[in-house]
């Protein structure tokens, strides 16, 4: 007896301890109420009790999950409150997008659309528009309509293979004065007439022209972007146009049920700090009903100051941490170039017209900087799509784990819009992680079967299905705009395969309802290194929920998108969903 008196004093010592070191009160800790949500069902994502109809809340934190009656230890110790409001509603972890961009989201959501898909629901009412006389047509009222005369004009979604080529003399005819930008829907090339490369700072008569670009046609694609990025992006940053870019995307990400999302890429705008600077005054504050992870990528510092000073900078970055915005020791490295803009490396046999793709970095260039980056421990995130481009990463990954072996490095291949099942057999041996883009399918499928894959390798674009049944942790992202801030409608598209003209491609890559929901849950918290925090509704994890209208479980795989999102549970506080937005990106 004397023994287990001595242990029990013994952890109790070092349980305070811990709390001591963690910086909590343990009075408030001890005394604190519990918020106990009672639920139709809720589903948990941990096989040990998968379904439950009560959780208890303090502090943020899970307390305890399954009934009233088990919960009854945690009653009798603790003041406490029944909240019955969900009980016929379903809870569901809090989803996570662990791709998005939000300068980029904020930017673009300011800009003129004009899709050859049609964008509704969610605040969003864009029409389809395909072809060149009826993209022409639309990009002409768009410019009729009320403005100062010298505001630049700025669209996006401009689509090669749907709206035709369109390139810097067709835009001097419709205007020699008003700059005009085509944003492309991929975000990775842009169009200028004459006056948009004055407004942008570039000489329209110069007759070098940046990598992947030609000044003369008005064109700027990957790497040739950055010429052009920042003084675009900066135009869009101030104060008016960026509160209510913030505010629309915010409504978006919570109408979609997200209480977690991973910004990929900050530091290629405006630069690192001021990058952070922006994102901390957008959404750094108890309004947001989300966490942001904040993942840095070195590309545009490497270009302006070299390779060690951007370890540097990054290293001294990953330090930080705010209240809603988090960051940890990522790093976001580019491969090859876009999806939607067929600018991915492929192997042979190739592009159907014979094309080539590009690199935004290339390999010598790529291999440095992730072995700097790996050997000071940094996760690596790596944006990659075609299967040459995922050639390159996983023999990068494999040299890398030579170097200095790592047994957890969750070196993780962002989009994969086409690997091949021996590639993804690899990279599970090599224990990457994979963070999908199922959109390319839906959006993409048709159109690349006739131009630019061939219809095999087009209808088995984001192999979803192989990534599980390979072991590779899968998750799912919407790298808005590529796709809705909608991982209900991610899960979607992977759950069903089918695209926007309805057609069933590779039936084998579907996979389940309930691998789908671990792909915006647990396993895109695994991604993040976050799942001791969030993806599972277990005790001890941070108190987000996000509830829903229906069972993902109960309805046909086909209604999966059409689930009514509620609103969230964001560390226990309760946010329900705006039921709309006006034009100025207020919540309604």
């Amino acid at each position: 007896m004397h023994g287990t008196r001595f242990w029990t004093l013994g952890a109790q010592l070092a349980c305070a301890l811990c709390i001591v070191a963690m910086g909590l009160d343990t009075t408030l800790a001890a005394e604190s109420p519990l918020r106990i949500y009672t639920a139709k069902s809720i589903v948990t994502m941990d096989a040990s009790q998968p379904r439950a109809n009560a959780v208890a809340v303090a502090d943020g934190l899970i307390v305890g999950v399954g009934d009233l009656g088990s919960l009854r230890g945690w009653m009798e110790a603790r003041p406490y409150e029944i909240d019955r409001r969900f009980e016929n509603k379903i809870l569901v972890p809090g989803f996570i997008d662990n791709h998005v961009h939000l300068l980029l989201a904020a930017i673009l959501l300011n800009t003129h659309w004009i899709s050859p898909h049609e964008w509704q629901g969610m605040g969003l009412q864009i029409p389809a528009t395909r072809g060149r006389n009826a993209y022409l047509a639309k990009l002409r009222e768009g410019l009729s309509r009320p403005s100062r005369r010298d505001e630049p004009f700025v669209t996006w979604g401009y689509f090669e293979a749907w709206h035709g080529v369109i390139r810097r003399a067709d835009l001097d005819r419709i205007s020699a004065t008003r700059p005009i930008v085509l944003w492309q829907r991929s975000f990775h090339e842009i169009v200028c007439n004459t006056a948009a490369l004055r407004w942008l700072g570039v000489d329209p008569d110069r007759t070098s022209s940046p990598p992947d670009s030609d000044i003369s046609k008005g064109v700027f694609a990957e790497r040739g972007l950055m010429t052009v990025l920042k003084p675009l992006t900066t135009y869009y940053l101030d104060a008016e146009r960026l509160a209510r870019g913030t505010r629309q995307y915010t409504s978006l990400v919570h109408r979609g049920g997200a209480t977690t999302v991973a910004d990929m890429g900050i530091g290629g705008y405006i630069g690192l700090a001021e990058d952070a600077a922006v994102l901390r005054a957008a959404w750094d504050n108890d309004a947001t009903p989300f966490r942001a992870v904040l993942v840095p990528t070195p590309l545009g510092l490497i270009g302006h100051r070299g390779l060690d000073a951007a370890v540097e900078d990054i290293e001294r970055f990953s330090r930080q941490d705010f209240r809603r915005l988090r960051v940890g020791r990522h790093v976001k490295l580019l491969a090859d170039g876009a999806f939607f803009a067929q600018s991915m490396m492929m192997r042979p046999p190739g592009y159907t017209d014979g094309h080539e793709g590009k690199w935004l970095m290339p390999p010598e260039q790529l291999s440095a900087a992730a072995e700097a980056f790996w050997r000071r421990g940094f996760q690596l995130h790596v944006h990659v799509n075609g299967d040459a481009g995922v050639q390159v990463v996983l023999d990068l990954l494999d040299r890398l784990q030579n170097l200095v072996p790592r047994p957890d490095h969750r070196f993780t291949l962002h989009h994969v819009g086409f690997a091949t099942n021996d590639q993804l057999r690899r990279g599970a041996r090599l224990g990457t992680v994979i963070s999908a883009q199922p959109y390319y399918l839906w959006a993409l499928a048709d159109i690349y079967s006739m131009r630019g894959l061939g219809g095999d390798r087009a209808s088995q674009m984001s192999r979803i299905g192989s990534m599980v049944r390979s072991g590779i942790p899968t998750s799912l992202h919407s790298d808005f705009t590529m796709a809705p801030a909608s991982p209900l409608t991610l899960a979607w598209v992977a759950v069903n395969r089918t695209t926007s003209e309805g057609t069933l491609m590779a039936a084998e890559e579907r996979i389940s309802v309930e691998q789908a929901l671990r792909t915006i849950t647990i396993d895109a918290a695994f991604a993040l290194r976050l799942e001791d925090e969030i993806g599972s509704i277990v005790a001890g994890k941070s108190a987000d929920f996000t509830v829903l209208e229906q069972d993902p479980f109960e309805v046909p795989p086909a209604a999966l998108k059409d689930i009514p999102v509620w609103g969230t549970v964001f560390r226990g506080e309760v946010f329900p969903a705006p039921k709309s937005t006006d034009e100025g990106g207020r919540q309604r």
